[in-house]
């Protein structure tokens, strides 16, 4: 059977059945259904003949057994699309349930592209796009702390709220535990140079094909495809190369010879001057030679974390003309994008892992107090203004901790949780049970 249509009845492994509604689309790997199951909507990938017999006899079955395993483990984080139930084999092939998308999520590679009918989509904000990678990076720290990889990261994984920068990610029937291959190798383009080459898959590969998701959501443009990289016709032998053997960022500052095509690098020039130098350091570092080809580690999932932490710390709006601009912590002044007028640097609050400006709306996330507790959702503080006096500021206790004020006195007071304390400089603010908690409010 090539295909499934409507009203056909599919039998679940578990003993239940889902019926076809629909087909929302096809892949190179199968057909993905709109079914209902048990009375609800949820989605059927369902795969064609055939996808698996390059991985020789037994590798259809190798699939099936390992996507059994996921279901039975359940996913790593509520960002996964996860598959729920495996179906009974029928005419030599199978597929798998999951939850369907649900409305407000863009595919990533809906950002790079536009159509006539469907315009490219924009993020909404800097703040949804720091926000977007902050989710895409614990995703996978948590996947690869479960000892899985994923092994087949690209542009067809992610579904992300351009407003909110909430992701979604599918397509998660490659993921597999460390150092088992279920047979796929990755899409081009998006697999690290060792895959390429013939390697396996795993969470080092994982974290290169990351980087590349990163900068994409950032800059849009490949950081692999320039001048060098862009033959009249690309053969294996030349993927080989540009993706593999001797590939060259774009942007790396010892190499030039693999500079963006001019004329399709807008958003490059636009984009990578405006973000902070620890950003592009990043960058930098993650395309670098000797990281490319692992004679240098890559970058792990929590300076990820640290460095979009922080530039969502850093984003905050321009007093002057109220659009976004990054706040430099460093320097004593910063630039606006937008109407390019130099900002002074605001107060900040001067933390064991961070420096965060104090700007009205700033939030301070458990994780800028403490990564130790693998917490990227918690909001401990939030920065507001005083009503009648927009230019006062304070931290509205929004944890369930009662926080201790110190002030410069040395005077102690408890901020139960909803109170607000002034941002005041020399006030030390624990935020929650010890110094490691704490940040003081310095002008």
């Amino acid at each position: 059977m090539n295909a499934l249509k409507t009203g056909d009845i599919v039998k679940l492994k578990n003993g239940g059945a889902a019926k076809i509604l629909s087909e929302f689309g096809a892949g190179g790997q199968g057909t993905v259904y709109k079914v209902e199951y048990e009375g609800k909507p949820y989605a059927l990938k369902w795969y064609h003949p055939g996808t698996f017999n390059k991985g020789g006899p037994d590798a259809a079955q190798k699939f099936y057994s390992n996507l059994e395993g996921n279901i039975s483990n359940g996913p790593p984080t509520k960002a996964f699309l996860w598959p729920l139930a495996i179906t009974e084999i029928r005419d030599g092939t199978f597929g798998y349930l999951m939850d369907v998308r649900p409305d407000g999520y863009e595919e990533l590679t809906n950002f790079f592209v536009g159509t006539k009918k469907k315009p490219q989509v924009r993020f909404g904000s800097f703040t949804a796009i720091s926000t977007a990678a902050i989710n895409i990076i614990q995703g996978f720290r948590e996947l690869h702390a479960q000892g899985y990889s994923y092994q087949d990261i690209n542009n067809g994984n992610f579904f992300i709220n351009p407003s909110t920068g909430d992701v979604l990610i599918c397509d998660n029937d490659n993921v597999s535990p460390y150092q088992v291959n279920s047979g796929i190798m990755g899409k081009q383009r998006w697999m690290a140079p060792e895959v390429v080459t013939g390697g396996t898959p795993d969470k080092q590969s994982d974290r290169f094909s990351l980087a590349v998701v990163l900068f994409r959501l950032l800059f849009i443009n490949h950081p692999l495809e320039g001048c060098y990289s862009s033959p009249p016709c690309m053969t294996k032998e030349a993927e080989r190369k540009y993706y593999g053997t001797n590939p060259i960022f774009i942007l790396d500052p010892m190499n030039d010879q693999n500079r963006p095509i001019p004329g399709s690098d807008s958003n490059l020039k636009r984009f990578w001057p405006i973000y902070p130098q620890y950003i592009q350091a990043a960058f930098i570092r993650a395309f670098s030679h000797d990281v490319m080809m692992k004679e240098a580690p890559r970058i792990l999932e929590t300076e990820w974390l640290d460095a979009f932490f922080r530039l969502r710390a850093e984003t905050g709006l321009c007093p002057i003309c109220k659009r976004e601009m990054f706040y430099s912590v460093t320097r004593d002044s910063s630039q606006c994008m937008e109407c390019h007028k130099t900002i002074h640097r605001p107060a900040l609050l001067k933390t064991s892992r961070f420096d965060l400006p104090i700007v009205p709306k700033q939030k301070v996330y458990l994780w800028h107090l403490d990564s130790d507790r693998n917490d990227i959702e918690t909001v401990i503080a939030e920065v507001v203004s005083n009503p009648k006096d927009p230019r006062i500021l304070g931290f509205r206790n929004v944890s369930n901790y009662t926080w201790k004020v110190t002030l410069p006195d040395g005077a102690q007071r408890p901020l139960p949780p909803g109170n607000i304390v002034p941002a005041k400089g020399g006030f030390l603010i624990n935020f929650i049970n010890s110094d490691k908690h704490s940040g003081t409010v310095a002008f």
